[in-house]
């Protein structure tokens, strides 16, 4: 039997217990999820940013455009021992083509060639605003395993975020106009929240769905498949008959083909082919804003100009058409600066909504301490530091030795000049190791190795352009006077060439 003085437990309402959870997920979850809106927001406008800090990136409209063959020109020329990646526009015309060009290193530098006159108007180091604040927003700079998942869960909190606080709000049109002054700053600040929320609740339902698409497309990954049209190269077959050094044709030539195969095609970019099985890949619009340049390729064989593949955009899968709308309806890019700028807009919203739900539940709660649920996101954060000094690197100068033992550049029949370079330590004889490979085309590669008294190391090609240096583990880094050291460079037509210096 009960005792009479037991109290029975109050029943929360369903709105109540919807409240709450509105309220916990805001809250104990704030910190990352205000991170990765901030950015978000910052990285829909980053490349008008860039365009505002940046000389080189802000041309002078004209009436005509130069041909893609006089850029190519343009950048050759600015630099002759560059390998081109690629060459696209970057938005309306007042915004430079932007070369995306590798040295020997495989150190990227982005070229701005002017559109309107063909003259280079400078250089720009790759790490831009554009690229800090959309990797930061992607996968908060921890490796793609990582980061993805974490970021593209964040898209259920957005809904759960929505529909509770849809549910718990009364009143729509009432709430949607009314901002009260004069009750109070938290009175008007919870107003402005309810009200953002409602009239930015479409928005949350397009970074949320879009989001769970990423999150989707990372699964496709996991699973080895592609939510992204096939992309072809050139067979094995054909390249093994090709011989030792590939020279591909004037980019003038490919687009030309690319429109034939393609009438429709404005282009908007050209990546180039830097491995030997790689083709040239020609994409552009047609008539759905919606779609990413992706949707529309054109695959040419950079040796003889085949067609090997025309794609437009109705003839890819439902699945992958789907693919390429992502992009424009996350950051807005579909209708040029308007929609950046709407987006950019309702971005400060869903930023602003974060903050003051934060501020409105320390109110209530009247308390300021952390609480486990948001010390439970910091370990995010430090993986997001942590992960940061290595993202860095990849923009950093080559690392070299401070002294390098060089040897003379050696030429091989089929044109490749070849040069070698030894890391020289005082603590030590000989350090890490690097070859120098240059030729007026594309090396048919397959791998390197040197050599250093019959122990050699292969080293796979990362990169085949026309200028690389490609570090190689030497087996034995004593060396003797009169040591031959040698390099044997394997082609993917079966033949090999070797060459061969003398330690002195």
């Amino acid at each position: 039997m009960k005792d009479i003085g037991e109290r029975k437990k109050p029943v929360k309402s369903k709105r109540k217990k919807q409240y709450e959870l509105h309220t916990w997920v805001g809250f104990h979850l704030a910190f990352i999820m205000s991170l990765v809106l901030f950015t978000g927001t910052v990285a829909t406008l980053s490349n008008e940013i860039d365009w505002m800090i940046n000389d080189d990136m802000r041309v002078t409209p004209g009436t005509e455009m130069v041909s893609w063959g006089a850029m190519e020109k343009a950048v050759r020329e600015h630099s002759p021992d560059g390998n081109i990646a690629s060459i696209y526009t970057m938005g309306p015309g007042y915004f430079a083509y932007r070369a995306s060009v590798f040295d020997e290193f495989n150190k990227l530098t982005y070229v701005h060639v002017n559109q309107w006159t063909g003259e280079i108007t400078g250089e720009t180091h790759p790490l831009t605003v554009q690229r800090f604040f959309r990797d930061l927003h992607r996968y908060l700079f921890m490796p793609n395993y990582l980061g993805l998942p974490v970021v593209g869960s964040l898209s259920f909190i957005l809904l759960i975020s929505l529909y509770t606080g849809l549910k718990t709000t009364r009143n729509w049109r009432t709430v949607m106009m009314r901002v009260r002054r004069d009750r109070g700053v938290r009175i008007m600040v919870g107003d402005l929240h309810k009200a953002a929320g409602i009239w930015g609740s479409w928005f949350f339902i397009v970074m949320a769905v879009t989001g769970l698409w990423y999150l989707t497309e990372f699964g496709y990954a996991v699973a080895g498949e592609r939510m992204e049209a096939e992309r072809p190269d050139v067979t094995e077959q054909r390249t093994a008959r090709r011989g030792m050094v590939l020279q591909d044709r004037p980019l003038q030539e490919v687009v030309t083909v690319a429109k034939k195969a393609l009438p429709e095609l404005q282009i908007t970019g050209v990546q180039y082919p830097l491995r030997s099985n790689q083709v040239f890949t020609v994409l552009g619009v047609r008539d759905n804003p919606l779609l990413r340049d992706r949707a529309n390729r054109v695959f040419i064989d950079p040796i003889d100009l085949s067609v090997i593949k025309a794609q437009p955009e109705e003839n890819i899968s439902t699945v992958a058409y789907l693919n390429e709308m992502a992009d424009p309806l996350h950051f807005g890019t579909f209708g040029g600066l308007t929609t950046k700028i709407i987006w950019f807009i309702f971005g400060i919203s869903m930023t602003g909504l974060s903050i003051t739900g934060i501020w409105l539940t320390w109110r209530r709660l009247k308390s300021k301490a952390v609480t486990k649920a948001q010390f439970a996101t910091l370990p995010i954060l430090l993986l997001s530091l942590l992960f940061f000094s290595q993202w860095m690197d990849r923009y950093r100068e080559a690392d070299l030795p401070d002294v390098e033992k060089k040897f003379v550049q050696k030429r091989t029949a089929s044109g490749l000049q070849v040069s070698l370079a030894i890391g020289q330590d005082p603590r030590a004889e000989a350090g890490p190791a690097r070859l120098v490979l240059q030729t007026e085309g594309r090396p048919n590669l397959r791998a390197v190795s040197l050599c250093n008294r019959e122990d050699c190391q292969e080293t796979k090609l990362p990169v085949q352009g026309r200028s690389m240096s490609i570090p190689v583990d030497l087996p034995d880094s004593s060396f003797s006077t009169g040591d031959i050291i040698t390099a044997k460079l394997s082609y993917n037509n079966d033949q090999e060439e070797q060459v061969e210096w003398r330690w002195r």
